[in-house]
């Protein structure tokens, strides 16, 4: 019954131990059952990914995601655009010598290749806001916006109080008998 329980959380295995299971996997040392009880690994497919991947060179490590990436100044953002085009649209190398991700700097170059402007890879989050249109014929549109909003929301919450009145007096029994909500 314990083998049927689910385990709470991931295996992690030593690098060495990793190796050695390949190793004797590669050279047919023990039957894979045998490979999988000597090293306690969990499953076969565990075995096959190690495997793979040292048969392409690499060695079988967990891999390192970063959970959040650092924050970049816009100055450096330009370095970084600056660095992709003088290399051939190099992201990958980019974000290992800057230490960003690469769909960072892929963005970047793009919004600055799109633009042809520097100003285009500056972060702009939270700069619309409240910011007054420039004309006055904008302004005017903006504010019968607002007003439109505003009545919509009025319109909404009467709505609802007539239903709710409404939905509240079908417990009268009788029609001329209005109970504690008039209309």
């Amino acid at each position: 019954m314990a083998n049927l329980e689910r385990p709470v959380h991931n295996r992690r295995y030593p690098k060495k131990l990793k190796l050695r299971a390949v190793r004797d996997y590669r050279n047919h040392r023990l039957p894979t059952k045998e490979i999988l009880l000597k090293y306690d690994i969990r499953g076969l497919s565990q075995l096959r990914n190690w495997v793979i991947l040292y048969n392409n060179g690499k060695e079988p490590v967990r891999k390192r995601v970063r959970k959040m990436g650092r924050k970049v100044s816009y100055d450096e953002k330009i370095e970084i655009v600056k660095w992709v085009l003088k290399h051939n649209h190099d992201y990958k190398q980019a974000a290992q010598k800057f230490d960003i991700t690469y769909s960072r700097a892929y963005a970047w170059t793009q919004k600055y290749e799109q633009a042809n402007d520097w100003t285009a890879p500056k972060d702009r989050r939270g700069e619309t806001r409240g910011r007054q249109p420039a004309d006055r014929e904008k302004q005017l549109l903006k504010e019968i916006r607002d007003l439109k909003a505003k009545l919509r929301e009025r319109e909404v919450q009467i709505a609802f109080s007539k239903k709710f009145i409404e939905i509240s007096n079908r417990e009268v029994k009788r029609p001329n008998d209005i109970k504690r909500f008039k209309k």
